[in-house]
């Protein structure tokens, strides 16, 4: 099994749930994949649209990076790129507060490598603690996941955030028998 076969299983776990987008494009970085899941929760005293009592929005944005080796340079370029053009654009919309009845928005970053990052790259990762709240929490919070899996190794790690996603990629990586990266 190569990455992009490791991918296609991702993909296919999540289908169901996210929008996604092949080879996508965002302020000239290219992703291998961007998938987008919207979830609308909401109350109604009757039937009506009008009589609405409350509506609760939360998105989550997944970026898959594709590359051989993740070293600290590219990491901290990945974490500045989330944070500075990611966020104000996808969260935001290119304003001062996210969309109206915002609950929260999680950006996460899913780097496939070829060689196991450093131990200083994996010790970064894992002490990312990013969060933004919005006018103090009242349009929800922002936060940032940034998950790294070497398949060959079968490795995979994440800041707190992510450790969801890193358990999912674990799943994944056990129900693979033999892995090869060519």
């Amino acid at each position: 099994m190569r990455r992009r076969e490791f991918i296609d299983l991702i993909l296919d776990s999540i289908s169901d749930k996210f929008d996604i987008y092949h080879n996508y494009w965002f302020d000239n970085t290219k992703f291998v994949i961007y998938a987008y899941s919207y979830n609308q929760n909401n109350r109604f005293a009757s039937s009506t649209e009008a009589s609405k009592l409350w509506e609760a929005n939360s998105y989550e944005h997944l970026f898959f990076i594709n590359c051989d080796n993740l070293d600290i340079d590219k990491f901290n370029e990945l974490k500045s790129f989330a944070i500075n053009k990611i966020e104000p654009h996808f969260v935001r919309g290119d304003g001062k507060t996210p969309v109206k009845h915002h609950l929260y928005s999680h950006i996460s970053f899913i780097v496939i490598t070829r060689n196991k990052p450093s131990q200083e790259v994996c010790d970064a990762i894992k002490n990312i603690t990013w969060t933004k709240n919005y006018a103090f929490s009242t349009k929800g919070y922002c936060d940032l996941r940034m998950v790294c899996v070497t398949p060959r190794e079968y490795n995979v790690v994440s800041n707190e955030n992510g450790d969801e996603i890193k358990d999912f990629l674990r799943d994944i990586l056990l129900h693979v028998d033999h892995y090869e990266d060519d």
